[in-house]
């Protein structure tokens, strides 16, 4: 009845009062978990220390990210990175990890404790790495933030996202250009919420821009089939058998749904609306992506360009 009624609403009404009970939902969720598991609110820390350079590489779990050579690791490992989810699957440790609270609740039981078993494996690995974990559920739901492994708590912050209602491609710039009006996406030190509209990557992504990073290189971000990184049973023996949906089908993501638009769509408009008209570029490490030839790719040069700059 609720969405019933909501379709009846103009959109930007409907827009603006979606953020606003989102805003205040989440928000107040954040304050009550921190309470509870007395973990510090992402709005506590200072990000600025954090960057080492102007590029930073966000790291998917897109197959593709097998085929990264070791001479492009070290670039990588010397720039910044954002990983998501389950990337503690791969040997790699980033300099962020941004990872949502999965509830352990029917059809959701294996992800859970896949992610929860990857976490307490890799506890100390990540120990200096900051955590950042979003998408907060009522306290009286099983969720993954209060079952962590008590190892995987140090430098652990509680964030959550706020999104926009959006069904079309008009709707969503719509949405894009009033949040911009209102310095959403604008550089601060400290960020509480970021913006995330449908999947991870868009997380990412906007945190990034709030970090004020001009360049952004998106790897393993391919949103074709499901299929990951950590499916390759001789790199990955202990997480080659996930299979959270049928590997030969479209990433859920990539799908569209009557109140979403495939995570392609909302990138590119994310690319024209926001990043654009800030000047900050964005491309993708490998060709197979989706996103690639509208997300242009990373030249080589790029990468032997940040080799120099670290080096000098």
């Amino acid at each position: 009845m609720i969405r019933a009624l909501a379709k009846r609403l103009p959109h930007p009404l409907l827009m603006r009062l979606h953020r606003r009970e989102q805003l205040a939902r989440q928000s107040a969720l954040a304050r009550e978990i921190s309470g509870r598991t007395g973990l510090p609110l992402l709005g506590t820390l200072d990000l600025t220390p954090l960057k080492r350079s102007d590029t930073v590489f966000i790291l998917g779990s897109g197959w593709s990210i097998n085929e990264i050579r070791d001479e492009r690791w070290k670039v990588i490992g010397r720039h910044d990175s954002i990983a998501m989810n389950f990337w503690p699957a791969h040997p790699f440790v980033p300099r962020i990890y941004l990872f949502e609270n999965v509830p352990r609740i029917p059809g959701c039981e294996v992800v859970f404790d896949a992610l929860q078993g990857l976490l307490q494996r890799r506890c100390e690995d990540y120990r200096n790495t900051v955590k950042i974990v979003s998408e907060l559920l009522p306290l009286d739901s099983r969720q993954l933030i209060l079952e962590i492994p008590h190892t995987f708590r140090c430098n652990l912050y509680v964030g959550y996202s706020a999104g926009i209602v959006a069904r079309t491609a008009h709707e969503l710039v719509a949405g894009l250009r009033y949040l911009s009006q209102k310095k959403a996406f604008s550089p601060s030190d400290r960020i509480p919420c970021h913006f995330r509209y449908q999947s991870s990557v868009t997380s990412a992504i906007s945190l990034a821009v709030r970090m004020n990073y001009r360049r952004i290189v998106l790897c393993g971000i391919d949103l074709g089939k499901a299929r990951y990184f950590y499916h390759d049973p001789e790199r990955y023996p202990l997480a080659c058998n996930w299979e959270f949906m049928p590997r030969d089908q479209p990433h859920l993501m990539a799908r569209r749904y009557e109140w979403g638009l495939p995570t392609q769509e909302a990138i590119y408009l994310f690319k024209q609306e926001v990043l654009d008209p800030a000047g900050i570029e964005l491309v993708v490490e490998n060709s197979s992506s989706t996103l690639f030839p509208r997300i242009p790719q990373a030249p080589p040069s790029l990468f032997e360009d940040l080799l120099f700059e670290h080096a000098t």
